[in-house]
């Protein structure tokens, strides 16, 4: 497999991942706070990004999207 050929593959792949996330996104508000709190982890692993606030980001993204949780139980 040439490098061509990979590069084609991989760009396919993150493709068909961004529409995953969108679809699962959409599910429900939960959902949408979980792929977001995957998305800082993701950047924290894999990332230059560093964060001395990690669970405090964690608790932001939770209150962001907490009134729509909500909406959807009741």
């Amino acid at each position: 497999m040439n490098l061509d050929k990979l590069k084609a593959m991989l760009q396919e792949a993150h493709k068909a991942t961004e529409i995953a996330h969108e679809d699962f996104s959409k599910i429900s508000a939960v959902h949408r706070a979980a792929l977001q709190i995957i998305e800082f982890e993701k950047e924290l692993y894999y990332g230059d990004s560093s964060s001395g606030r990690h669970l405090q980001k964690i608790k932001e993204i939770i209150d962001i999207n907490v009134e729509d949780i909500i909406n959807e139980i009741n």
